[in-house]
């Protein structure tokens, strides 16, 4: 019964750790959310500076290809992030202190 017991509250912890992990990278995915919106304005308005208002299309591909350029090298150089982490076997993840 005991050793019943001492499982349970490992696994409570476990599901605790779990639940915290998973809250913190929600709460974190939010404000990224709200970061990119705010640049999301503020590249809109530079581009817009840039280009007369009557090529609105024209800046939207514009501000499209610029986005589509940043996301793919953000995207890029966090896949070999984790791909390094993947291959050490590191208990640790890569980018903690």
């Amino acid at each position: 019964m005991k050793e019943i017991l001492e499982k349970t509250r490992q696994n409570v912890k476990e599901a605790n750790k779990e639940i915290l992990s998973q809250s913190i990278s929600l709460i974190s995915s939010a404000f990224i959310l709200v970061a990119a919106l705010a640049w999301n304005e503020a590249i809109k308005d530079l581009i817009s500076q840039y280009f007369h208002s009557g090529s609105g299309l024209v800046s939207r591909f514009v501000y499209a290809i610029v986005v589509t350029i940043i996301a793919a090298i953000v995207a890029s150089r966090l896949n070999r992030i984790l791909q390094k982490y993947k291959e050490s076997g590191s208990q640790k993840p890569p980018l903690s202190s």
